[in-house]
C-alpha cells in the first residue's frame, strides 16, 4: 500500500471530507461525478466544472476557462481525490470515476438550505414542546384536564411520527450530487 493511502486511512473520516469539500473544484467534481454515475473524461468533467465555475453553458466557455480548470484536475486534485480513496483516476486513460468509499461519506454531503433550521435544532424545539404540553396536561391545565393518558402518549408520538415522515420525504434536502449545479450555485 503506497505511503500517501495508508495515510488517508489513518485519518479520520470526518477531516478527510471536510478537507477534501472544503476546495470548490474537488466539490464540483464529486458533484458532478454523483450525477453522472459512470466514468468521465476529464475533459468533460473540466467543461463542465468551467461552466459552473463562470456561471454559463458549456458552449460559452473560452479555451483559457477550459484549460485552466484542466489543468488544475489534472496536476492536483483528481491525484488528491484518488489518494483519499474517493475517485478511481486513471490518468494514462484520462478517466475518473466515483470510488465505493464515497458512499460511507453521504452524511457529509448534505447541505442545509438557507433560511432553514437544521433537523436537530427542530428536534430539540419539538421535544420542548412536548415537554410543555406533557406538563401542562400533568397539572390539568383547561381543557389538557379531559384528555386520558393514552391521548397524551398519542398527540406526542404522532408530533415526532408526522415530523420524522417529513423529514424522510421532504423536497428541501440538497445534497451534493443531485440534479442541477452544484448546491453553493442554486438561488
Amino acid at each position: 500500500m503506497p505511503e500517501s493511502e495508508a495515510k488517508a486511512r489513518d485519518e479520520p473520516l470526518t477531516d478527510l471530507i471536510y478537507d477534501i469539500l472544503s476546495d470548490k473544484r474537488r466539490r464540483y467534481t464529486i458533484h458532478y461525478l454523483k450525477q453522472v454515475g459512470r466514468p468521465v473524461e476529464i475533459r468533460e468533467l473540466a467543461e463542465q466544472v468551467a461552466a459552473w465555475e463562470n456561471d454559463k453553458p458549456i458552449e460559452e466557455l473560452d479555451s483559457q476557462e477550459r484549460k485552466r480548470v484542466y489543468i488544475s484536475l489534472y496536476q492536483g486534485h483528481l491525484s488528491t481525490l484518488d489518494e483519499k480513496g474517493l475517485v478511481d483516476y486513471d490518468a494514462d486513460r484520462g478517466v475518473v470515476e466515483l470510488d465505493e468509499a464515497l458512499k460511507e461519506t453521504e452524511i457529509y454531503l448534505e447541505i442545509v438550505p438557507p433560511q432553514t433550521i437544521p433537523w436537530s435544532q427542530f428536534y430539540v424545539g419539538l421535544t420542548v414542546a412536548n415537554a410543555l404540553f406533557l406538563t401542562l396536561t400533568w397539572y390539568e391545565v383547561g381543557v389538557l384536564a379531559e384528555l386520558s393518558s393514552v391521548a397524551v402518549g398519542g398527540v406526542v408520538l404522532a408530533s415526532f411520527g408526522i415530523s420524522a415522515l417529513f423529514q424522510l420525504f421532504s423536497g428541501g434536502r440538497i445534497r451534493i450530487g443531485d440534479d442541477g449545479p452544484p448546491p453553493e450555485l442554486r438561488s
